[in-house]
């Protein structure tokens, strides 16, 4: 890029609006439940995992943090949000210990009833795939948590992930439409088997999205919004991950082109400057 600057070539770069997440399938009966072990055991995975670590390794730096549900560019974000879900495997353990997950002589852990506890975690059987399963197996082993890997074809995955059959994957979501609904939506109980992944049913999430939908967008909708992250970071039905950088690079010729953050065609916006004689 330094050397294309020389030239005049310009870099357009955008945090795309999407969001990057690992859910868990709240229906599951070793991750899911609402119940107080259960809701342990899902934010010692979450912190187990260490985003900072997938942006370098993973997205060779071309991402950022997301840690609020509505991404950036999209109606209703919350800049600088400071989430309750961190990377802290040592208060992950502490956790775990607390709730009677024990490590058996093995190292690995048990559920609170003494049965044996691994989770499952679905990916692709590709490179992407490959680095996502290892980075997520490095959290668990770091906690005693056995992982069980399952591979499949994306689409595949999909069909299964909207039956509510598998147990825990990394999933991504691009705005549709520049509005926070459209990322809040993820985790409404009656979007199970469509968009809602993690087939989560929270009673006081579902209440207040029903208020915020009918809400046009400002301040008091907003704040709905912010409670219900808290809802959910509370539950930890899922750790958010990245969102992508897009990058673009510009010549000099070309004139009147920004690229939109959810839009695809501009091209009719745009025009090329005659070639210097």
């Amino acid at each position: 890029v330094p050397e294309l600057a020389t030239r005049g070539v310009r870099l357009d770069r955008i945090v795309d609006p999407e969001i990057q997440y690992i859910y868990w399938n709240m229906r599951d009966p070793v991750v899911g439940g609402l119940g107080k072990e259960k809701i342990a055991l899902r934010r010692a995975l979450a912190m187990s995992y260490d985003v900072q670590e997938e942006i370098k390794v993973v997205r060779n730096g071309q991402a950022v943090e997301a840690s609020y549900p509505i991404p950036p560019g999209v109606v209703g974000h919350v800049p600088n949000w400071k989430s309750m879900i961190a990377y802290d495997p040592a208060a992950a353990n502490a956790l775990l210990d607390r709730f009677g997950y024990k490590r058996g002589p093995d190292g690995w852990r048990t559920q609170p009833d003494g049965k044996p506890l691994a989770v499952q975690y679905a990916s692709r059987p590709d490179t992407l795939g490959r680095q996502q399963e290892e980075m997520v197996k490095k959290g668990y082993d770091a906690i005693g948590v056995r992982m069980v890997p399952r591979k499949d074809k994306f689409p595949e995955l999909l069909k299964l992930e909207k039956q509510c059959r598998l147990v825990s994957r990394t999933a991504a979501w691009i705005a549709d439409y520049p509005d926070g609904d459209n990322f809040m939506q993820l985790f409404y109980g009656p979007n199970a088997y469509q968009s809602n992944n993690g087939c989560a049913a929270i009673p006081e999430y579902d209440a207040l999205y029903k208020r915020a939908a009918k809400m046009p967008h400002g301040p008091e909708r907003d704040r709905l919004y912010q409670e219900m992250t808290r809802i959910l970071e509370g539950y930890a039905t899922h750790r958010l991950t990245t969102s992508r950088y897009r990058n673009q690079l510009i010549q000099p010729r070309v004139q009147g082109y920004r690229k939109h953050p959810i839009l695809t065609s501009t091209w009719q916006y745009i025009d090329v400057a005659a070639a210097p004689r």
